[in-house]
């Protein structure tokens, strides 16, 4: 379904009353790659034990192409909307550039760490240093250093601007360098 590749974009979108996991299937067909947040949950039942993945934010889906073809998916996929914001006096869907998605997909598929997620106006951050991890699972990662309430140690974060960001401990300060501006 895509061409040459030159405009192909991560969008964030929702899939309306938490069919994120079936506008992905759908997606598949159309032969458009997409993401998904998800975390371990485990449950109880009886006696037994049962561990899945859910999605960490309900609706929440990232797609990857170009504009117009995900539109014509979107006319297929009823319940899959854009998510925007306003510029220039109207709304426009968010973008994500493909390195801060890959990282982003990184974080998040990087089992082992405490990780913490925060959605929508939760993920802005202005305060705390850029860092860039230097070793390890995450290098190459850049991202802030935040203070969680409750938390007792400083956490790396890295974000989606206004749609989610997550957040993880563990990492050593000799295991990240500043990041100029």
């Amino acid at each position: 379904m895509m061409s040459d590749g030159a405009d192909i974009k991560w969008f964030a979108m929702r899939a309306t009353y938490g069919r994120n996991l079936m506008a992905q299937r759908a997606l598949e067909v159309l032969k458009l790659e997409s993401f998904i947040p998800m975390r371990k949950r485990t449950t109880k039942l009886g006696r037994r034990i049962k561990t899945d993945l859910i999605p960490v934010v309900r609706d929440l889906i990232f797609v990857l192409g170009e504009r117009d073809v995900i539109q014509e998916a979107k006319g297929k996929i009823s319940y899959l909307h854009y998510i925007t914001r306003p510029a220039e006096g109207r709304n426009i869907p968010i973008e994500v550039p493909t390195e801060q998605m890959e990282q982003f997909m990184a974080v998040c598929n990087e089992v082992g760490h405490e990780t913490v997620f925060f959605a929508g106006e939760e993920a802005h951050f202005e305060v705390g240093e850029r860092v860039r991890i230097t070793n390890g699972a995450f290098k190459g990662c850049e991202g802030r250093l935040v203070k969680i309430d409750g938390k007792r140690t400083k956490r790396f974060m890295v974000s989606i601007e206004g749609v989610i960001a997550v957040s993880v401990s563990g990492i050593k300060a000799e295991d990240m360098e500043r990041v100029e501006k």
